[in-house]
């Protein structure tokens, strides 16, 4: 079935080499000081995400040449980094060259929805993949850029998340280099609020995953529970290994806490973060409670939750602000009072969350208020940090934020910033640069 496959896919191919022509990612060198080179693949908005950042950070500075690729964030983007700038948008194609990707999407969508981890399944996921115009674009454009930079030449290729595997891991195999993939998230399980995405999303997402983290040397993720769920599904070269998101270290001083207290959620504004239910309670909290959102969103998403607070006669206790850049994101928490994440418990991509947030807010000197899923829970509980929420409730919530006095409040703050010592990344990026110096060692060996 798969040769047959191939033999049809052929033409189409083809055909999509030649509308392939046009280059669209533009190149800016850096700092190429270095005997080694190590290239990091994420299609995100590079210059503000976090994980990206910090791994750069610690490479560079271990004496490696970086190339990061990815898109434009809104903080600016490091100095020392080789960048490969990807579009935005996939370019405006021929409707002839639209067709042929819709057929192969269609191919690739009856291929890789029987299921399971066969050669056809896997086949037909990367044939999908191929034909998502944004996906494809990028993948051709950095491997132009790559073929372009020969002293650029990789021994270590990091793909973040299932999205940028298919270009990482063909840089690797050309290069003989390292290869390591970083999840984020939870593939499996990142949409379980989705009923389409459950459907097919879920098999596309599992497919290239049983794919491509079979072939990484080495795959690190954010948390334990992600970890054991991804050994026990996976066919891996070794066990996963745990690198929390954690901020880089930057001290911040103990701000008492005055008449009017600050509860800040900094992140995404996204339906799925529990986000309604905060402002949806926010009228059962004391008066001297205020919530702030600082975050980038959906115009919907906001104007839903401004709207439920303006029904509820609390408008004026609501502040959603935009994100600040990434360096100051941790002093800018520091003038709240509370850390706040409570999201519901629907899969466990949500039930082991670890996220960037949580250490942010232990380094910005902040009590916690955050939900009582295990991973948080757990260092929670080991430094007294904060309070745990039971579930994503109204009711619950404001009873848990009313609890909380000045005195322990600043008592739960002082806890934080002596904890911060500890959870941040100079001392947790030894870790990772540990498992590099093996795999690519390995690999040269």
């Amino acid at each position: 079935m798969t040769g047959i496959i191939e033999r049809t896919i052929g033409p189409i191919d083809a055909l999509l080499a030649r509308e392939d022509r046009e280059a669209i990612a533009t190149f800016h060198p850096g700092e190429t000081n270095h005997a080694r080179t190590a290239w990091i693949l994420s299609y995100t908005g590079v210059s503000n995400e976090p994980r990206v950042l910090r791994q750069a950070w610690s490479l560079s500075r271990r004496g490696w040449n970086v190339v990061v690729a990815g898109f434009d964030g809104h903080s600016p983007r490091p100095p020392e980094w080789s960048f490969v700038r990807l579009a935005d948008h996939a370019r405006s194609s021929a409707p002839a060259f639209r067709a042929s990707l819709r057929l192969q999407r269609g191919l690739g969508r009856l291929l890789y929805s029987c299921g399971g981890p066969s050669p056809a399944v896997q086949f037909g996921a990367r044939l999908y993949y191929f034909a998502l115009p944004g996906w494809r674009q990028n993948h051709r454009e950095i491997l132009r850029i790559a073929d372009g930079q020969p002293h650029l030449r990789g021994s270590l290729v990091i793909a973040h998340d299932f999205h940028t595997c298919p270009p990482a891991a063909m840089l690797a195999e050309k290069w003989n280099a390292a290869f390591l993939v970083d999840c984020h998230e939870y593939g499996r399980g990142q949409y379980m609020d989705d009923p389409q995405w459950v459907k097919d999303g879920r098999l596309f997402a599992s497919a290239i995953q049983d794919d491509y983290l079979a072939r990484a040397d080495a795959v690190t993720t954010v948390c334990d529970g992600i970890a054991e769920l991804l050994n026990r599904e996976q066919k891996l070269q070794r066990p996963v290994v745990t690198v929390r998101s954690m901020p880089f270290n930057q001290p911040q001083a103990f701000r008492p806490t005055g008449d009017a207290v600050t509860v800040l959620y900094h992140g995404i504004l996204s339906a799925d973060r529990g986000l309604e239910e905060a402002v949806e309670s926010l009228k059962l909290w004391h008066p001297r409670f205020r919530l702030v959102l600082r975050g980038s969103g959906e115009a919907p998403v906001i104007e839903r939750l401004r709207h439920i607070a303006h029904r509820n006669g609390v408008g004026d206790r609501l502040v959603i602000e935009p994100p600040v850049p990434f360096d100051r994101i941790v002093p800018s928490a520091n003038a709240a009072d509370i850390g706040y994440f409570v999201q519901h418990d629907f899969s466990p991509q949500k039930r082991f969350t670890l996220p960037n947030k949580f250490f942010e807010y232990v380094m910005a000197g902040l009590a916690l208020c955050v939900a009582d899923l295990p991973e948080m829970a757990r260092i929670v509980e080991r430094y007294r940090l904060g309070r745990l929420v039971a579930k994503a409730n109204p009711a619950v919530i404001a009873e848990t934020i009313n609890a909380l006095s000045r005195e322990q409040i600043d008592s739960l703050k002082r806890a934080s910033l002596a904890a911060a010592s500890e959870l941040n990344w100079e001392i947790e990026q030894n870790i990772l640069l540990d498992l590099v110096e093996d795999i690519v060692a390995r690999k040269a060996g």
